[in-house]
């Protein structure tokens, strides 16, 4: 019989493919070109969702009808909310137009928009216009919650928004603009260490040529309206 020689029993060897440079470049290139793409989109969608910086626009054309105010801010008015309990609020009942954000948000249980903002006339004349945010809302609806009492008196007359934001730690559930300034509020919950209770607060911050003049707080007294049914 013939023998079989060493030369016939070794299989041959399994060459290992390796990306050549050239295309190790190239799939690189596609990744980083992917994820410039993706960066682009998100940023360009949390742009058209900004809904303070559509107040802020908006804000600048008070004093201009509300068709000269849509030409320049491509914010387009409208008389009612798609949120039943949006046209049902108190606040709704006392401006002419609104613009609210395409995303919705569950407050208590109940779909809002994210954002709205409210813009109020006299004599076809924009006067005011006034932005809420309301994912602030969406864990608790007594506003953020914090560890303790923001203190109003730490709120020093000629601080800009920004810094004020950095001392209270969140951002504004409702801004208003007016020919006269801003006013901020903030609202927020804490439980109270000696008594047990949550406590919640609004707190009230106005500006003027883009400086803190006043800083005020109040209570919410959200308790009382559930101990009694009309």
């Amino acid at each position: 019989m013939p023998q079989t020689t060493n030369a016939q029993n070794k299989q041959p060897r399994k060459v290992k493919r390796r990306f050549s440079p050239q295309a190790a470049a190239i799939l690189f290139g596609v990744i980083v070109i992917v994820a410039i793409i993706a960066l682009i989109s998100a940023k360009v969608n949390a742009w058209k969702n900004d809904g303070a910086r559509y107040a802020r626009s908006l804000s600048e054309q008070i004093g201009v009808s509300p068709e000269t105010a849509e030409k320049y801010t491509k914010v387009e008015l409208t008389g009612s909310s798609d949120y039943a309990c949006v046209n049902a609020a108190a606040a709704a009942q006392e401006y002419s137009y609104l613009y609210e954000s395409s995303k919705s948000v569950e407050v208590s249980g109940v779909s809002v928009p994210e954002w709205l903002i409210f813009a109020g006339t006299v004599n076809n004349v924009i006067t005011e216009v006034t932005y809420y945010d309301y994912t602030q809302l969406k864990t608790y609806g007594q506003g953020v919650e914090t560890r303790g009492h923001v203190d109003a008196a730490m709120i020093n007359t000629g601080m800009d928004s920004a810094a004020v934001q950095e001392y209270i730690g969140f951002a504004p559930l409702r801004t208003k603009y007016t020919s006269e300034g801003v006013v901020e509020t903030y609202k927020y919950h804490y439980e109270d260490k000696e008594s047990g209770n949550l406590v919640s607060y609004l707190l009230h911050v106005s500006y003027l040529n883009g400086k803190a003049s006043a800083a005020a707080e109040e209570e919410n007294q959200f308790v009382v309206s559930l101990l009694t049914v009309k």
